[in-house]
Parts: structure tokens; C-alpha cells; sequence
């Protein structure tokens, strides 16, 4: 069977931003539909990105303060003076809120860019070509549900509900909460990667992916869920290769491994 291809002249208007952002929650399948190939990606890309960025400095805000105490824990077994202790507290606090925020902002792009391109690998091999560009926007439009989780998180994070520290890098809707503390790296990265808000957006792209080439939605989802998981597997099995906090050596203060959670 020869290879399948959309590209055609495409005389369709742009979806409006709110419309099509609305449209993800309301009719997911209809607005994919309507979408022009060269749906605009730019405004709703730099919107993601804005919200990660003022969401993930509260977040660091927060952790911040954990790692700056554990920062003067060290720096006074050091032997360090109090000015020098002082000096090095604030280093750490401005360091982790200018690391949350610039990796809040820049988060959104390369997660859109790096799905877009193993789906677009994947749809390649299963004989559907579509324009990059084209599987750039839809997977920015389906990136919506990571915007609600990442807004559910932060909440629950700043409220004091969560404690970021006690499991780094997972949220509280994944799977990573329910495994116990001593999992194999490998098995918890890939519990850390079952979660809620993410298979939300990974079905989205499959109903996308799925009326850009007209095509059922099953087979989108299957094409989406299958990048999903060479995505899951392949982070959980290089993340299993670089030692997380829980291996450094234990202290007192807040860090995780270092002593416990979010000093109270």
C-alpha cells in the first residue's frame, strides 16, 4: 500500500485563539476538523509559556526556601561565617526561582516540539505524511490539559497540600505518588510519566493527529499513545541512569534526600 498523503492547497480561515482553545474541551474531534493546515501556533505557544513561567516561580519560590535552608545547614558545618552563610542562602534562593522560571517559560516548547517530531516520525513509518508544521500546531493546541494540570499543581503546592520535595518531580495526579519509596529508578520514572493531565493531552493529539489525515480517531490515538510511550520509556531509562536526589548523602534541612520534605 502506497504511502498516504493531505498536503493540498488549504483555503480555510484560522480558528480564532478562543475558539480553538475552547473547542479542546467542548468538541475536540469538530475543531481539529476546522483547523487549516497552517493553523496559527505562536499566540497560544507564548500563552503556555507565559502560565508556566509565573506558575512554575511560585512553585520554585517555594522550593526555594527548602534548598536555601539546607544550603546554610551545609554552609555552617563548612565552617563558613555568617556573612558568607548569608551570601550563599541567597545565591541558592535566587538561583532556583531563575531556574523554575525560565524552565516554566521554556517547558512548553520543547515538550510540543519533542512530541511533535517522534509523532511525525511515527506517522511517517505508518505511511501518513503530514506537514511538520502542521503536527507542530495541533500538538500545541493539545498541550491545553498540561496548562491545567500545571495550574492544579502549583495550587495545591503553594496552598501547602503537596509537598514537591517529598516525591522531586512528580505531581500529585501521576502514578509515581501510589509506588513506594524504594521502586527501581527505571519503574518510578515511568509511574512519574502515568499521569492524568499528560494522557488527557496525549489523546487530544491523537484526535487531532486523526482528522488532519482524515482518518479514524482510534487510529490517531494509537499513532499518539505509541510516541507516548517510546517517550516514557526512553526518559525513564536515562533518568534511571543519573542519580537522583534520594542517593545524596542525608543531612538535616529540607532538601529531599538530604533530610526530608519542606521544612514546617
Amino acid at each position: 500500500m502506497g504511502e498516504v498523503s493531505v498536503e493540498q492547497r488549504d483555503e480555510r480561515r484560522p480558528v480564532p485563539l478562543l475558539r480553538a482553545l475552547g473547542g479542546m474541551l467542548a468538541s475536540p474531534g469538530a475543531t481539529f476538523a476546522s483547523f487549516p493546515a497552517r493553523q496559527p501556533w505562536f499566540v497560544p505557544l507564548l500563552l503556555f509559556s507565559l502560565i508556566g513561567a509565573v506558575t512554575q516561580g511560585l512553585v520554585a519560590a517555594v522550593i526555594a526556601e527548602a534548598l536555601a535552608a539546607q544550603a546554610g545547614d551545609l554552609s555552617q558545618q563548612a565552617g563558613l561565617p555568617a556573612g558568607g552563610t548569608g551570601s550563599v542562602v541567597q545565591f541558592v534562593r535566587l538561583v532556583s526561582l531563575a531556574t523554575g522560571i525560565v524552565v516554566g517559560f521554556s517547558g512548553p516548547f520543547f515538550q510540543v516540539l519533542v512530541t511533535a517530531f517522534v509523532v511525525w516520525v511515527l506517522a511517517m513509518i505508518v505511511r501518513q505524511r503530514l506537514p511538520f508544521a502542521q503536527l507542530f500546531s495541533l500538538a500545541t493546541y493539545a498541550y491545553l490539559p498540561h496548562v491545567f494540570g500545571t495550574l492544579v499543581f502549583t495550587l495545591l503546592v503553594v496552598s501547602g497540600a503537596y509537598d514537591p520535595m517529598a516525591t522531586p518531580g512528580a505531581w500529585p495526579t501521576s502514578l509515581r505518588v501510589l509506588i513506594p519509596a524504594g521502586t527501581g529508578a527505571f519503574l518510578a520514572g515511568l509511574a512519574q510519566r502515568i499521569e492524568l493531565f499528560g494522557l488527557w493531552s496525549t489523546v487530544l493529539l491523537g484526535i487531532g493527529l486523526a482528522a488532519a489525515a482524515r482518518r479514524a480517531s482510534g487510529w490517531g490515538i494509537g499513532v499518539a499513545v505509541a510516541g507516548w510511550l517510546l517517550l516514557a520509556v526512553a526518559g525513564s531509562a536515562l533518568g534511571s541512569l543519573v542519580p537522583g536526589p534520594g542517593s545524596w548523602p542525608a543531612a538535616t534541612g529540607g532538601a529531599p534526600g538530604l533530610g526530608g520534605g519542606i521544612p514546617r
